[in-house]
């Protein structure tokens, strides 16, 4: 794509913005917080993380400071009209001068490099910003590093997807696909493939596909040898959404290598995964804060983690799971009784019963241990299988987490959830319990939030809302580009109604551990969730934000030593 056709495709993305505003919740974040909905008070807290998100959206954006306050952390982000949406990039040097100016209230700062250097995830797949431009905007993060030499700096860059954007993205990933299996795997059989396929699509489309790899493979190399020289204290370089065979595959290769040579192997690690690299890197802080090391036993489903690939993915379940659990300074265990977390994983690969499955998951749950469950069986949606055997023997409520977006969500989530629960017992009491209550209301809202995404939204509404979109004229409903107000109330009408049942069903009434004082567990129970605060938060049906605000019932918590 030339430079006029990008400018064009901005200005059109920018008149999108101007005809359809996002939700007053979302447009205008509180002053204090600069996220998604500052606090009636503000009780004290463990530390202040400064967190410059990859873009604003629900897993990237709102589930990161869930993570934050559910383990007792303030978190502090740049406004939210610095992050762009959707098509219109962030402006990465607006936000990496917030980095440097903003920030001294943060105890520690983790980065989403990309939005720095192009302005979001999406505005890395294209050739926009060019090579220079990004590295100037990425000195300042460097800059920032040596302010406060001694504060923690965390960081994720991100190895682009097979899949760019634009009108060529499926014939460009199924020709980067088949070049790297005829060039660098030796599959020869696939030649008149890869011709045909270069015949299709214009020459200057694929020099321009490279020349972005290129340039975002030559940054992330950069990124390596800047956490070797001590800029980061951890750098998390995470595939955005691969496969097994494509360019994908000889940049990484390279990347380990690099990590290798420089013998930057403690504090660089490569992994599936882009949208939940935050909350990892904010429960990464809580657990050490903590001073704590989890323990999690692990229980598949089907397949076992060692023979599945879970979608979107390049790696085996059981690798992906064991290279976040160590990133949170944790390790897995086998045995449930060695155990501090058990994580439930239901994965696919074949249409085999879950009911076994379920029937271990309620019985952990029966025998008191905490539970989190990672459902990466469908991509992005809860699997009906999975729910059905487990029927009405459990409240969903009860997990210690939930996600079926990435096990990574439910293990930061848990975890982190764990470490405060651990801390609680050395807190000063009562001075804590309100930070305690805090916590623990905003952990019970992101899990409800990833329940009617993945659930309510995603199982129920999203293909309607789509055929809607489509009805409306709209000719790709993943860019609405004249109709959003009427397709983000069709989401939000049809969604509202079955994330009020799941609330009433599954939340509601459940008690929850909000802590401890001393050896004595303080908990509460959940109420209603008012209000649900759900809109679009992208001009695409392809997935809502859901940021319910969850009521607590909290008794008087009377001291052992009180009649």
């Amino acid at each position: 794509m030339n430079g006029s056709s990008r400018r064009g495709l901005l200005k059109a993305a920018a008149a999108t913005m101007a005809v359809a505003p996002m939700p007053l919740l979302a447009a205008a974040p509180s002053a204090a917080s600069s996220g998604h909905r500052a606090p009636d008070r503000r009780p004290p807290r463990l530390g202040t993380i400064g967190l410059i998100p990859l873009d604003d959206r629900p897993y990237t954006w709102y589930a990161p400071q869930q993570v934050a306050t559910g383990a007792g952390y303030h978190s502090l982000l740049p406004p939210r009209r610095l992050l762009g949406r959707h098509a219109v990039p962030g402006d990465g040097a607006a936000v990496g001068d917030w980095l440097l100016h903003e920030t001294g209230a943060a105890d520690a700062l983790v980065v989403a490099l990309p939005l720095v250097a192009y302005g979001g995830l999406l505005n890395s797949r294209n050739s926009s910003v060019p090579e220079r431009e990004a590295r100037d905007r990425l000195d300042r993060v460097r800059r920032a590093s040596r302010v406060r030499p001694r504060r923690r700096l965390y960081a994720f860059d991100t190895i682009m997807r097979l899949t760019p954007e634009g009108p060529w993205r499926l014939q460009l990933r199924d020709w980067a696909t088949v070049k790297d299996e005829v060039e660098n795997l030796g599959m020869v059989e696939k030649w008149a493939q890869l011709d045909a396929l270069e015949a299709a699509i214009p020459a200057e489309v694929r020099a321009d596909y490279l020349a972005t790899r290129a340039r975002n493979h030559r940054i992330n190399l950069t990124m390596i040898e800047w956490a070797a020289q001590g800029v980061f204290d951890f750098l998390v370089i995470g595939q955005d959404d691969a496969t097994g065979h494509g360019l994908h595959r000889p940049e990484s290769l390279a990347l380990a290598e690099r990590i290798r040579e420089l013998g930057a192997g403690d504090r660089v690690v490569l992994y599936p995964g882009a949208d939940v690299v935050a909350a990892l890197l904010i429960a990464k802080i809580a657990i050490a804060d903590a001073r704590v090391s989890p323990r999690v036993h692990v229980e598949y489903s089907r397949l076992h983690g060692d023979d599945w690939t879970a979608p979107y993915q390049n790696i085996r379940y059981s690798a992906l799971i064991d290279g976040y659990v160590r990133t949170l300074g944790g390790t897995v265990v086998s045995g449930p009784d060695r155990a501090d977390i058990i994580l439930m994983a239901n994965t696919g690969g074949n249409t085999a019963p879950v009911d076994a499955f379920a029937d271990r998951l309620v019985g952990h749950l029966r025998a008191g241990r905490t539970v989190a469950v990672g459902d990466d069986a469908i991509a992005g949606h809860t699997d009906q299988r999975l729910l059905a055997a487990i029927g009405d023997r459990v409240r969903y409520g009860e997990f210690a987490a939930y996600s079926g977006w990435n096990v990574g969500l439910s293990l930061a989530q848990s975890l982190s959830r764990w470490a405060l629960h651990q801390r609680s017992r050395r807190l000063p009491a009562p001075r804590y319990a309100d930070l305690l209550t805090d916590a623990a209301r905003a952990s019970a809202e992101l899990t409800v939030s990833e329940w009617v995404q993945t659930h309510a939204y995603r199982n129920f509404v999203r293909a309607s809302a789509t055929a809607y979109a489509s009805e409306l004229g709209e000719a790709d409903p993943q860019n609405i580009q004249r109709h959003y107000t009427a397709v983000d109330a069709y989401a939000v009408r049809n969604t509202l109604p079955h994330a009020r049942d799941l609330a009433a069903a599954h939340f509601t009434g459940v008690p929850v551990l909000l802590g401890h004082r001393g050896r004595t567990p303080l908990r509460a129970r959940l109420g209603e969730v008012r209000p649900w605060n759900l809109y679009l938060p992208w001009n695409r049906t392809g997935e809502i934000a859901a940021e319910p605000r969850v009521a607590l019932d909290v008794p008087r918590q009377r001291h052992p030593h009180e009649r």
